[in-house]
Order: structure tokens, then sequence, then C-alpha cells
């Protein structure tokens, strides 16, 4: 089963949507000071060292079989563009913007209602159509090995190999025992309740690894493992801290006893990682955890955590989350970190309308990403999707790594940024330098939460032999008003779909279905403007000059900008 681009992103929106809801999230805790925040901390450049991948992975989900794999949208292909996609060589469909991905709940224990959304239910079987594992009617279990290679293969028929893939071993199938004998608990995800029978779990995962070994080879081995995801909370593994120890130390000797070489570590964690009476939903604190691997011998490779920006539950500005990220690995042994969830949500008006995709959320995750360099960057950082759908608009996520890949490696500097006057509501901006190739360029991006018409004067000094004053520029502007989902959302105005709350917020934008009010008018709106929308997405991706808004000033540049812009400046 082939899932688009539009059902990638409209299913990590609902599932996102529903997540969070029962989870604590960490930005209450954090002191709400300081939020208007320049990009050095003394005014000094701060280099960041060399720009790599880190940002290049996502999250699939495991009842979507071939989930995100499409041939790249002609529209983003074209010498004459600025920043041209790279496709991977030798792949003719991939996931955009993925080098690697994970496949959550490749066990199944899935919730009965999603199978039938996605028509995905085998009426014999019931809530048990995606289980690995079922319980026959005289009680011996019965595997089916057929579900992973189904999941496995599209990926790597694409040109993915193992090595690439990491699969999470959630949710533990309807069939298998319970603690107390009595039946297993539903939650968002599907079944909360953990293994009863830490053998019999054992061997099911025993029997999963020899199944992929029989399937892969010897390359089964390169693959990576995790527990289930965000297990350190009750709403998605119902047990004590001491069940969860005993859980994850029998799934990762069940593991390596088959495959030896693989990795395997906990699902991410989330919050700050900690244990404290405000969160009574906490499972195990993931210090603890770290200890107990330690001193069985069984450490992980990676440790990653969730990573969301939420407005109504503390101001997510950038400044803010990157530190909550580094300090809550700061706490735990030396571990290598990772973010297997990130972004922006519930922007502009809350979890019933979706969240921006648009300007905000691209400057939002590219100041988060620059501000997670400082000190070393995570090792991955997942994404929730480049694209909206229909016909795969590229969104702020995509834009922000089109512009990033141009300019791997090259050498990143954090440059000071000033502002000429205080601006009337909370803004978080940040400068970058990036060097060592055919010619330096600069990125500068202003964020806020509430948008805002008006333009501020942002200035930067600048290394004089990258710069000089005489330097004719061109540009590249992502900002909020002039994208193509603006563009989208006002021809939803005059069609009269728009939904009523974004009648209040002139920049307000979220993806172009989440804004209609009639979903399938709203989508034959778009494809039948396609081909406006089409020259305008190729159009906002050449570069532009002479540049607006930006002068040079001996080792001084100046920008105006809205609340939700970003410029990409190259000397001509």
């Amino acid at each position: 089963m082939s899932v688009s681009p539009r059902g990638q992103m409209l299913w990590l929106a609902r599932m996102t949507l529903r997540k969070v809801r029962g989870l604590c999230c960490f930005l209450p805790s954090l002191v709400m000071a300081g939020l208007h925040a320049t990009a050095a901390q003394g005014q000094q450049v701060l280099p960041l060292g060399t720009l790599t991948p880190f940002y290049r992975a996502t999250q699939l989900q495991g009842h979507l079989f071939g989930m995100g794999l499409e041939e790249v949208p002609p529209y983003l292909l074209g010498s004459d563009l600025a920043f041209p996609y790279r496709p991977k060589p030798g792949f003719r469909r991939e996931v955009l913007f993925a080098d690697s991905f994970s496949i959550v709940r490749v066990m199944g224990g899935y919730p009965e209602e999603w199978l039938r959304r996605f028509n995905i239910l085998n009426p014999t079987l019931g809530r048990r159509s995606l289980d690995y594992a079922t319980r026959r009617p005289d009680g011996v279990l019965e595997f089916h090995p057929e579900l992973i290679r189904a999941r496995l293969q599209p990926y790597l028929e694409a040109g993915y190999k193992p090595a690439d893939i990491t699969l999470a071993l959630d949710n533990t199938p309807w069939d298998l025992a319970t603690p107390d004998g009595q039946p297993p608990k539903l939650g968002v995800y599907g079944r909360r309740t953990p293994p009863g029978d830490l053998n019999e779990w054992a061997a099911v995962v025993r029997h999963l690894a020899e199944d992929l070994k029989a399937f892969l080879g010897s390359a089964a081995g390169d693959l990576t493992f995790e527990t289930g995801v965000e297990y350190d909370g009750r709403p998605n593994f119902d047990g004590t801290s001491a069940e969860f120890f005993g859980y994850y130390e029998a799934t990762e000797r069940a593991i390596h006893q088959v495959l030896p070489t693989a990795h395997f570590n906990p699902g991410e964690f989330t919050g700050s990682g900690k244990c404290v009476p405000q969160v009574p939903t906490c499972v195990y604190d993931t210090r603890d955890l770290i200890l107990f691997t330690e001193a069985h011998h069984i450490a992980p490779h990676v440790v990653p955590r969730s990573l969301h920006g939420i407005a109504d539950r503390g101001a997510p500005y950038p400044s803010l989350v990157a530190k909550a990220l580094k300090d809550s690995y700061a706490r735990l042994p030396s571990v290598t970190p990772e973010v297997h969830q990130f972004g922006l949500l519930f922007q502009p008006f809350g979890e019933t309308s979706g969240g921006d995709t648009g300007a905000m959320q691209a400057n939002w995750e590219f100041q988060t990403l620059i501000r997670l360099m400082v000190g070393g960057a995570p090792r991955r950082v997942f994404h929730w999707g480049t694209v909206d759908g229909p016909h795969e608009i590229l969104n702020g996520s995509g834009f922000v790594r089109l512009v990033l890949d141009h300019y791997l490696g090259r050498q990143v500097d954090l440059l000071p940024t000033s502002e000429a006057a205080q601006p009337t509501y909370r803004s978080e901006t940040v400068a970058v330098l990036l060097t060592g190739g055919p010619s330096p360029a600069m990125i500068i991006s202003s964020f806020s939460l509430q948008p805002d018409a008006g333009t501020r004067e942002v200035t930067v000094d600048l290394p004089s032999r990258l710069f000089p004053a005489a330097t004719s520029l061109r540009e590249v502007r992502f900002k909020a008003g002039e994208d193509v989902i603006s563009v989208i959302r006002r021809d939803l105005a005059a069609d009269s779909n728009l939904r009523r709350e974004f009648d209040a917020c002139a920049l307000c934008e979220a993806s172009p279905l989440a804004m209609a009010a009639d979903i399938p008018k709203g989508r034959r709106m778009v494809v039948r403007n396609w081909p406006r929308y089409e020259r305008l997405l190729r159009d906002s991706l050449r570069w532009k000059s002479p540049v607006s808004d930006v002068t040079v000033t001996g080792s001084r540049l100046s920008v105006k900008l809205v609340a939700n812009e970003m410029i990409v400046l190259e000397p001509r």
C-alpha cells in the first residue's frame, strides 16, 4: 500500500494532535525571561563547525506500507533554481529529505479504528490484523513474517539499506499475556499494557529477528531496533519502572541473541526525562534507565527524545527549546542524542486547527536546528514531512532542508545580531555565515509567535573578508504573507472556503487543506490552480537581484524583516 505525501502529512498531524494532549511538555518549567534573544552570547562570532545532514531523517507509520516514497516533484529540479533538490543517486523514488528513518509499531497492537480508517482490517483477525504474532485457538502462537517483508520491501526496492532503517518494537501484540491476566488496555496508539510474560515476549522478539535474518541475510545485523515510542509515559506503557527495565533487558538480549551486531536503543523520551511529582504518568526516569543499562552491560547506541514547541504549554522560542534539549541530556551519563519528534505544534489557533507549516514553521525549525548545533548537533533530528498535498507543495520544513542541503559541508558561524528598536512583539533572530564553498552565504531569520505585518530592522556585523561593502548581493526570501501557502489562503478566501478563524489574522497560515472549510472543495481548487502554484513555487526558489531592504555599510549589514521571514544572501 503506497501512501501519498498528503496522506503522510495528514496522518502525522492527527497523531501529533492526539499524542501531546496526554503528555507533559518541558517548556512550562523554563524561565520566561530573555525572549527577545540575539543569536550569539556576548555579541561574538560563534563557530559551529561543519554543516552535516543531521536534519535528514523522519519517522514513518508502521501500518502504512511504503509511506512517504515518491518521485521528486519536478518543480524542485532544474539549474535555474537557487537550491535545486538533490535526488538520492540511483533512486527513482525516495522519502523526501530523508537519508534514514524509523518505522514505528512494527509489532502491531493497533486500534481497530485505525485499521478500519485505512481499509486494512482483516474481518477474521479484527484488531489483530497487523500483529506480528497471533494466538491460534489451540493456544499456539502463529507468526506473520509477511507483514515485516511488506513493510520493508518498498524501501529496499527504492534503494534504502537496512542500515538506514530503525524498527520500533511497539505495540505488544493483542494476544500476548498481560501482567494481571486481564484483557490488555487500549491507549491512543493501540495496546498500552506491557507484556505480562517476558519469556513469551522474548521468544516473539527472537522469532522476529530470525525472520529478518532469513529475509535480509547478514544485512539484518545492520538494522537498528528500539523499544516502543515514548514508553516513559503511561499513555504508551502502562507499567512501573521495574517492569519497563525488565522489558528493556529482555528485548535487548533477545535481539542480540540472533543479531549481535544490531544496535538497540530505548524509544524517545518526553519532557525533561525526569520523573517528578508534577508528572504522575511518568514510568521511568531516563537517567535511571541509562544507569540500569550500564550496570547490566546493555547500554544503548543512542538515546532519542521528543522535542516539540507548543505555545499553549509554554513559550516555544527556539533558544528555550534548544536549552531544554541541552539540559535534558546534561543530567545523563555520556550518551549520543537524537531527536525523533521535532516541530512547532498548534500554531496559530491551537489544537483544533492543525499547525502552521509555512514561514513560522520554517523559521522555528531553522533557528532551533542552528541552536542545536552549539556544542555539537544531535546525531539525527527527524522531521514530520516536507511537502503538503495535494501536488506535494513544499512547506516550511522542506524549504529549510532544501537550503541547508545546498550548503552541506560548509563551515557555519553564528553571528551577533542587533535591532534598531525593541519590537512590539516577542521575537528571536538568528544570523549565520556559511563559508568554504564557491561563494560565501548568509542566512538571517526572524521568528515570532505573533504574526505581524510590520518590519523590523536587524543588523549583523560582517567579517569584511566575506562581505566587503562594495559587493552586490542576490537573495531568496521565504516570508509570511508572500509564500505559496499564503497565495492558496487568499484563493480559499476568494472561493468562500477559508476557515472562519483565519479571517482575523491576515498572516496566519496552515497546510492548504487545513485552512479549507470544505476540504474536498479545497482540494479541487488546489488541483485546478496547480499550474499557477507551480510557477510561483519555482519563481520563489530563484535568486533575485538587486536585493530589497538590505544595506551594507562598512562591516555592518542591515535588513528589514517581518515577524516570520528568512532571507538567504550571496554575493553576485
